[in-house]
């Protein structure tokens, strides 16, 4: 063992390296992608880290196998499966996924665990913390693992470093896994590709505000004008066109978290989670105007409602504000925004 170990330093470094490399990871697109580029910078930063992992998914799983790994013991992680219904190979590890507290434990290569005595003899390995991710969405959950060469690592460097940074995992894998709930339900509308309304309730989870601390957000409430004329001089198949097209314009002018649902005939709602009312005004704009620049069959404008979802108020009452204000950029002239309180 290094006498000169300086655990204090230890710490230091590693969490110096995290927040330095924070605006390059957080522009990273894929939530896997920046779960692996912060193992990454651990384990770079460390030479007594040899392997840190993650596992997020269905709490009832009987395998496991990580989704994003880092360090010299890559390889290991590489072909690592876990099979939680083979009671002899059931590992400590799993009592952390399913409680609230992370776990550290001394390896060697005669720990029971056969995967440990593996890492222990190929890799050096000495102790393993176990950090579970929390998750709020119902029936997922996962874990955080970080191996080490030294037998106190954990111990003398401190849990709430890596307890943080499962904190973070949580997150950020929460919120991966509504994105593909959101995805993979039959919650989208046939005609645009869009959503629909039974995607509501997801929606509502993510755009929910606790308290007056929650960021802020918005709901658009967009009305195609003289829709009817549409469908009257052109025809129901050019009136689905334009529904099309407005669809995939909202779409592209859209941020990746932001949400886009078909709420009726030709009425769209779009979500603005963790937006300010400045920008939420402005992101309208900015659709109203590029739906005013398509390429259509017709020109085409369109009425729009802006509401903020506030602390003490449902997203569907928020809804329904939006509803009201839009109905008043139609009184008003149409191809306008119209935003109530």
């Amino acid at each position: 063992m290094d006498a000169s170990f300086n655990a204090l330093a230890e710490r230091a470094q590693i969490a110096e390296t995290l927040v330095a490399s924070a605006a390059r990871l957080m522009s990273v697109r894929r939530e896997l992608e920046l779960v692996r580029g912060v193992c990454d910078a651990m384990c770079t930063t460390s030479r007594h880290i040899r392997l840190a992992w993650t596992w997020f998914g269905d709490e009832n799983t009987d395998r496991i196998r990580p989704q994003a790994f880092a360090g010299s013991a890559s390889d290991y992680a590489a072909t690592l499966t876990i099979q939680r219904n083979r009671l002899t190979e059931l590992g400590p590890a799993f009592r952390t996924l399913r409680g609230d507290a992370p776990e550290e434990f001394r390896v060697s290569r005669w720990s029971l665990f056969g995967p440990w005595r593996e890492v222990a003899r190929t890799h050096g390995v000495r102790s393993v913390m176990a950090v579970p991710l929390k998750s709020n969405f119902e029936g997922m959950g996962g874990i955080f693992v970080i191996y080490a060469d030294r037998e106190d690592y954990f111990h003398d460097v401190g849990e709430s470093l890596f307890n943080a940074i499962g904190e973070l995992f949580s997150s950020v894998m929460t919120a991966s896994a509504e994105r593909a709930a959101l995805e993979q339900a039959a919650n989208h509308d046939a005609l645009t590709g869009v959503l629909n309304r039974h995607a509501l309730p997801i929606l509502e989870r993510r755009m929910v505000r606790r308290s007056l601390f929650d960021p802020q957000s918005f709901v658009v409430l967009i009305d195609v004008d003289h829709f009817k004329t549409i469908n009257d001089t052109l025809g129901h198949a050019k009136g689905d066109d334009v529904l099309i097209r407005i669809a995939s314009t909202l779409r592209q002018a859209l941020r990746r978290d932001d949400s886009v649902m078909r709420w009726g005939g030709e009425e769209f709602l779009v979500c603005l989670p963790g937006t300010q009312r400045e920008d939420a005004l402005r992101v309208a704009d900015k659709l109203r105007t590029a739906i005013a620049n398509m390429v259509s069959p017709i020109a085409v404008t369109v009425s729009i409602g802006v509401a903020e979802v506030l602390a003490d108020r449902a997203l569907s009452a928020s809804i329904e504000i939006a509803d009201q204000a839009m109905l008043e950029a139609k009184t008003a002239g149409r191809n306008r925004i119209v935003y109530r309180a």
